[in-house]
């Protein structure tokens, strides 16, 4: 019988959200809202989608792998050279590329527990362990990383997912001086831009912190996650190391197209983050009014304790077309995912929550 690899075997199923589709189908229903993924709920920039409308004629054309467009416009955003810079299909892949290419069997990564499920798949298919640790208060456990001096990886995940948690630019600097150069540290950032913290100096970082990898996305505040494209920043050497086994042809052309754009399209960027910050306030303390404990979030999502029935209650909402997320595969079964929608969204959910726990 034909066998995987041993390491396979040892790593568990990604999880995703369910879908719109999936929930129509098994509850009946001609209308659903999905606020468990983290998506912009305002879709793609209208700019994107122009973009993307534009490239239907050259479907047929192999993409150039280099991403050349989309690498000067962010080479201009961070104030750095194209060398610094790598994109990838979602920055998933760029967590993939950094596990291949820096581990070997014998060397292990470290991280949290209650976390982005890539950072111990990546790790574990490479032969290497994974080390995860308990959160701190529900935030990234920084002091207990650095009890590992010989971890060869260090994942962050900055806000935090699930929890929303977040560390200041000033608290990861103070982190970052106090690691090993010979530890890479991968510093997940894809919901940074929600914070409402200014953008970090990567330029600087990159130089002082040659061991140093951030990774950024178009998934969420840019709304494209279903074309698939994200991005690293890094030295030289290490952008140089993971081009080396990426595949060629990792990104399409009409996301780099529509990323490319949607960089610039300021307006949709503001109302997308008005929206996020306005909604994540309201559903903060309605759901503390109802007594459950929230999270401080400073991500697109809310992270609630329901208690023990929580996974009862998710299936209740669901089968009246509104999909949350339970969190039992990030090892927090009481709680639940609730990402930021538009405010009739929100306000569905709420009425839900008010008919069920008011009645």
């Amino acid at each position: 019988m034909l066998s995987p690899r041993k390491e396979i075997k040892i790593i568990s199923d990604y999880v995703p959200g369910k879908s719109i589709d999936e929930i129509k189908e098994k509850h009946k229903l001609s209308r659903v809202i999905k606020l468990a993924s983290n998506e912009n709920p305002l879709g793609p920039s209208p700019l994107a989608i122009a973009a993307y409308k534009e490239c239907t004629q050259k479907l047929h054309l192999y993409p150039r792998g280099s991403a050349p467009e989309l690498v000067k416009k962010l080479a201009l955003k961070w104030k750095v050279k194209p060398e610094n810079l790598i994109v990838g299909n979602g920055s998933d892949e760029i967590l993939d590329l950094a596990a291949r290419a820096y581990l070997n069997k014998s060397d292990y990564a470290v991280g949290a527990k209650s976390t982005f499920s890539v950072y111990a798949s990546a790790t574990l298919q490479t032969g290497a362990k994974y080390k995860g640790l308990a959160l701190e208060h529900f935030c990234y456990p920084l002091n207990g990383l650095l009890k590992f001096p010989k971890a060869k990886i260090i994942f962050i995940c900055n806000p935090n997912n699930p929890t929303g948690t977040f560390y200041s630019n000033k608290a990861i600097y103070k982190f970052l001086q106090k690691v090993s150069k010979n530890c890479l540290v991968v510093l997940d950032m894809a919901y940074a831009e929600y914070a409402g913290e200014s953008e970090p100096p990567l330029n600087r970082w990159i130089k002082q912190f040659p061991n140093l990898l951030c990774t950024r996305t178009f998934s969420k505040l840019y709304g494209l996650a279903g074309l698939r494209i994200g991005y690293g920043i890094a030295s030289k050497e290490i952008i140089g190391t993971l081009k080396k086994i990426k595949l060629p042809f990792n990104s399409n052309y009409p996301a780099q197209m529509a990323a490319t754009v949607a960089l610039e399209d300021r307006d949709f960027i503001e109302k997308s983050l008005k929206m996020n910050a306005e909604g994540r306030e309201h559903l903060t303390k309605r759901l503390q009014d109802f007594g459950f404990e929230v999270l401080p979030s400073s991500a697109n999502f809310i992270c609630a304790k329901i208690g023990k029935r929580a996974a009862e209650l998710v299936g209740w909402l669901e089968s009246k077309g509104v999909i949350v997320r339970q969190l039992s595969s990030f090892g927090l079964p009481e709680y639940v995912r609730i990402t930021v929608g538009t405010k009739n969204e929100n306000s569905t959910l709420l009425a839900l929550l008010t008919y069920l726990f008011n009645k």
